[in-house]
């Protein structure tokens, strides 16, 4: 019996994997088929179907990020006029003050301090009682070569302490020094512990002042890099950005035809990961290193770099940038390979542990059903006692410790017997449910309490509605076609018994030239309205059928509707109904056969001069959109319309139901089917008396 199960059941996965093989492959043709078309219009995108178009691409926008950077930063940031909001700041004076300590008491430093060797950007003279030998960058030192610096100098600082030690600062106005800060630096303190009186310092800061390079300018390029870092952030956020929106923009037709898109697709997860983290380290560490670079001369140093973005700024920044930017883009491609192939597929399976974990979860699956697994057409007694055996093992090791766990045990286990006997009950009713369902018996209802098989024997009392809801339809199916054998024996015999009635009139001897040539006239007519009327019918099933040849062509359709209302003038004239009409003037080109679509409005008109009320208006609108244009009827109906919109498409179905009027009833339904046949769509819409009809073509690629 279990072999037997397993083999019906084997061959039920074959089934069904056969059968989702098949959808899967003809949905794909059809994603295919729209895509090869879509690609045919957007011919202009076929640059991204390449690797090297899509490298082309981010190594372009990775110049236009890197090379923006200097130009936004010399116009927003304006580092040349950043020396005064330097040396206004806490930086500067308190990295002065520092330096007047270790400059006056170099013997109290712990080490050599690198910092300040070779200071040129700030012209200074330090002189004080303890150490009477000046201590100054200034070559000729004089106070007339003094004065001439302060002259040519942003603004100057003069330090001075008394006998006692206490300092007081003077500085020139034009810059606001940060003096509480500059003194708390100080640290005016000898080696003794008395404070150094009697010092006199001077700073003067040149115009030239950011044309240095020492550690005060080292300090302001430090003191102006948290702007230049947020500018470079902001310029790869707003590429990045830019970068999203065109990968999300390109069709994922053309980029799953990359072959670097489709490595990246299909290579695992956690490699994704390990690549992203691998660049960012590499990153991190290169920043770092360059960090620990500290070297106011060094073209290396990171402060250096990103102040001045030199060569070591673009050499640097353009291959880091060109990753980051194709690691966007291909994970944003990635997404999208998500999104088409399904997250079992783009995500879990192309995991390596997710794999893993759907192979445990399935092997597990499979397990438990062929353990659990019930045939409810048979007895399963036995193979139940086995798992409840299996189950009161269980419970006796849980209930080892003492002799009343085991009673528990025994009767916990007889009350799952029960329990499962009463559910497999419950599912037998349901397969016998099923079975008087299937042999016809539509009358029976399946009992929905049974628990977790409720939604089971809803759905058999849902298919049980939607069989009866089926034969509704097929009784409505046969009733339309008797009504239409109805309508064409009705339309077929007038004509046919008037031309069989004077026919005989004209076999008549007694008649005189004048009565027979007005017979001749009325079966002229007659025999006319019979042609036309049997020509319809071929035409209208035709092209219900779909059996037409059609000769398709890039034609104007404007044109060719005014032509047709051309060729209608004289109808038209002599009705009494006044035509509104707003159409483009200049050419709309569709794909359609002329002949047939001639047919489409000449039947539309007729309609509509044949049903409309007198002395009403016609307004008839052609709206030309981005893919196809559409004709729009608006008319007053002169009978009352109690039909629907599908009703009056149906063959030999007439707006004027009591058949007084002339026509076939064939005249829309031949409409609607050459439209469709074309790729065009024709909607009515009824509301009142106003009849409205609307029909569309695709425009010409």
């Amino acid at each position: 019996m279990d072999t037997n199960l397993k083999n019906n059941k084997e061959s039920q996965d074959t089934e069904v994997f056969q059968k989702d093989t098949t959808e899967d492959k003809e949905n794909k043709r059809v994603f295919q088929t729209i895509e090869k078309a879509y690609d045919e219009k957007k011919g202009k995108v076929r640059f991204f179907k390449t690797n090297f178009g899509t490298l082309v691409f981010v190594l372009l926008l990775t110049i236009i990020s890197v090379l923006s950077y200097e130009p936004i930063k010399n116009t927003f940031l304006m580092h040349g006029d950043n020396t005064k909001a330097y040396l206004e700041s806490h930086n500067f004076a308190s990295f002065l003050g520092e330096f007047t300590n270790y400059m006056e008491r170099p013997e109290a430093a712990m080490w050599h301090d690198q910092r300040f060797d070779a200071v040129q950007s700030i012209k200074y003279s330090i002189k004080s009682k303890d150490n009477p030998e000046v201590k100054t960058n200034i070559s000729n030192f004089s106070e007339e070569n003094l004065a001439k610096l302060k002259a040519d100098s942003i603004f100057y600082i003069y330090l001075k302490t008394d006998n006692t030690g206490s300092p007081s600062v003077e500085t020139s106005s034009n810059v606001e020094f940060n003096k509480s800060m500059f003194l708390n630096n100080l640290g005016l303190i000898n080696n003794k512990g008395n404070n150094i009186a009697n010092l006199e310092a001077i700073y003067i800061i040149p115009n030239n002042f950011a044309s240095y390079n020492d550690h005060f300018t080292y300090n302001m390029k430090q003191f102006s890099l948290e702007p230049s870092l947020l500018l470079i952030i902001c310029i790869g956020a707003v590429s990045s950005i830019i970068l999203m929106i065109v990968a999300l923009a390109i069709p994922y037709y053309y980029q799953k035809q990359v072959n670097l898109c489709n490595f990246y697709n299909k290579m695992y997860m956690e490699f994704k990961a390990l690549l992203w983290f691998a660049f960012g380290g590499l990153f991190v560490v290169s920043v770092s290193a360059m960090g620990q670079y500290y070297d106011v001369n060094g073209a290396l140093d990171l402060v250096n770099i990103i102040y001045s973005g030199n060569a070591y700024f673009y050499l640097i920044g353009l291959p880091i940038t060109f990753l980051v930017y194709l690691l966007i883009y291909l994970t944003i491609v990635y997404i999208k390979y998500i999104y088409h192939e399904g997250f079992i597929k783009g995500f879990i399976k192309n995991s390596i542990f997710g794999s893993i974990a759907l192979y445990i979860l399935k092997k597990f699956r499979n397990l438990f059903k062929r353990i659990f697994s019930l045939n409810i057409n048979e007895k399963e007694d036995g193979k139940l006692i086995l798992i409840l055996i299996i189950n009161l093992f269980v419970l006796w090791i849980i209930a080892a410790t003492s002799f009343f766990g085991v009673i528990l045990a025994i009767i916990y286990t007889v009350f799952l017997f029960r329990y499962l006997q009463n559910s497999i009950n419950r599912i037998k009713a349901l397969n016998e449910g099923s079975k008087e369902l299937a042999q016809g018996n539509f009358d029976v209802v399946v009992e929905e309490n049974i628990g977790l098989l409720n939604p089971i024997a809803s759905n058999l009392n849902n298919i049980k509605n939607g069989f009866k809801l089926a034969i509704d339809k097929k009784i409505t199916s046969e009733k339309m076609k008797t009504e239409l054998i109805s309508n064409v024996s009705h339309d077929l015999k007038t004509p046919l018994t008037s031309i069989i009635t004077y026919v005989d009139l004209l076999r008549g001897e007694d008649i005189t030239e004048e009565t027979r040539k007005e017979y001749i006239d009325i079966l002229d007519r007659k025999s006319k309205r019979l042609k036309i009327l049997i020509e319809d019918l071929f035409e209208a099933s035709k092209a219900t059928s779909g059996n037409l040849d059609l000769q398709l062509d890039k034609l104007d359709v404007v044109a060719l509707f005014r032509q047709t209302l051309g060729e209608l003038e004289e109808k038209i004239n002599n009705s009494s109904l006044q035509m509104k009409i707003t159409a483009p003037d200049h050419k709309v080109l569709c794909n359609l056969d002329g002949r047939r679509t001639y047919r489409i409005f000449e039947n539309i008109m007729t309609n509509i001069l044949k049903y409309s009320m007198d002395n009403s208006r016609v307004y008839i609108s052609v709206k030309e959109n981005e893919k196809d244009v559409s004709f729009t009827f608006k008319n007053i109906s002169a009978y009352e319309m109690n039909f629907t919109p599908e009703e009056i498409t149906e063959r030999f179905t007439r707006g004027d139901k009591a058949r007084n009027t002339e026509g076939s009833g064939l005249g829309l339904s031949i409409a609607k089917s050459l439209t469709l046949l074309q790729g065009g769509n024709l909607e009515i819409h009824v509301d009142g008396d106003l009849f409205k009809l609307n029909i569309t073509f695709p425009k010409a690629k």
